[in-house]
């Protein structure tokens, strides 16, 4: 098994060099500029690679939380408090930071730079939410690597969803779409990866809203900064928790007061999520989705390992190959739309 992540690596590896390859190497255009475009690549792909780690770190301790009888709803509303916490005493903190240090870091502005930024922002904080709080109650009662392979089918159902807007995907994705859904039938099929059929509907659904939600994430760029869309969203979410923690629901609903130790385990998850969500959301303000889509992938190979250290029964042969074949259905889904984009730069300079 050990070989499956080192491969899964390494094609991770493979693909981010030679995508990054396709939009540097052999475009006409003066050095300088061909530096920065490699230099904004390679901050994106950067960016992403450790934002899957962040995330599948802080899933990891939200797991091991529920495991002490916490709800996932409780998770949600701490890790969003504590991520606006500390967003918020971060932009406090810039001025003093710039005198200390003679920086120039700047505070970004929380409010929209034109019209229509508030009705995007809420969309995106209502798909998000849906999404979160699903996968929240699958990290809780599911194996953390099947429930993480759940969300990463996102770009599956993106794929599905150009079908209703002027969009029209190509043969290739559709193909490369269908590869993916059957991954993703081997994951949540009963019989085959012995999860119950409640954790594979709300992981379909919960795939669904990511999707919705990153659809608006990169059209957000032109209304506000990556910090104020963290911060926006760590609010919603805060709501969502208090409002979720009222829900009877085994595992999903509910409150116990956190004793110290706990505590700090959640200031942790609400800290590392932080990280990770703004890494994510930075990721594709530098590159273009299609090029540092596939290394979001790594956050499935990181969950396996970290679910299999807090005691989760490694998934069989059907539920790898499921999984095998959503990574594969992915890569596949994102080179289209990466070649498109090389060509355009290619024929513009």
């Amino acid at each position: 098994m050990n070989a499956l992540y080192i491969q899964a690596f390494l094609v991770n590896l493979i693909l981010s060099a030679y995508i990054s390859n396709l939009y540097v190497k052999n475009v006409t255009m003066p050095k300088i500029k061909r530096i920065e475009m490699f230099s904004e690549l390679a901050k994106g792909i950067f960016l992403m690679f450790a934002s899957t780690f962040f995330f599948a770190l802080m899933n990891a301790i939200v797991k091991y939380l529920t495991s002490l009888g916490y709800s996932s709803m409780e998770n949600i509303f701490f890790r969003a408090f504590f991520m606006v916490l500390a967003m918020w005493l971060l932009f406090c903190s810039i001025p003093a930071v710039n005198r200390l240090g003679n920086f120039n870091f700047k505070r970004p502005n929380l409010y929209s730079k034109k019209k229509g930024g508030v009705r995007k922002i809420l969309l995106r904080s209502f798909f998000g939410a849906i999404s979160m709080s699903l996968a929240f109650y699958n990290f809780a009662t599911i194996p953390l690597g099947i429930s993480t392979a759940f969300l990463q089918s996102m770009p599956i159902f993106m794929v599905i969803f150009t079908f209703f807007t002027k969009e029209r995907p190509n043969l290739f994705s559709i193909f490369a779409t269908l590869i993916g859904f059957t991954g993703v039938l081997l994951v949540a099929n009963p019989n085959t990866s012995q999860i119950p059929i409640i954790n594979a509907v709300a992981g379909i659904v919960g795939a669904m809203s990511a999707a919705f939600a990153f659809m608006t994430l990169r059209s957000l760029k032109e209304y506000y900064q990556s910090g104020a869309v963290v911060l926006w969203y760590g609010i919603s979410m805060s709501v969502v928790g208090i409002l979720g923690m009222l829900l009877p629901i085994e595992k999903m609903g509910g409150f116990i007061m956190p004793n110290f130790f706990d505590l700090l385990l959640f200031v942790m998850a609400g800290v590392i999520g932080t990280i990770g969500q703004w890494l994510m959301t930075k990721s594709y303000m530098f590159a273009p989705a299609s090029v540092i889509a596939p290394i979001s992938y790594m956050r499935i190979v990181w969950s396996l390992f970290l679910g299999f250290y807090l005691g989760d029964a490694f998934p069989n042969l059907l539920t790898l190959s499921g999984i095998s074949l959503i990574i594969f259905s992915g890569i596949l889904i994102a080179l289209p739309s990466c070649i498109s984009e090389w060509r355009r730069i290619k024929n513009k300079n």
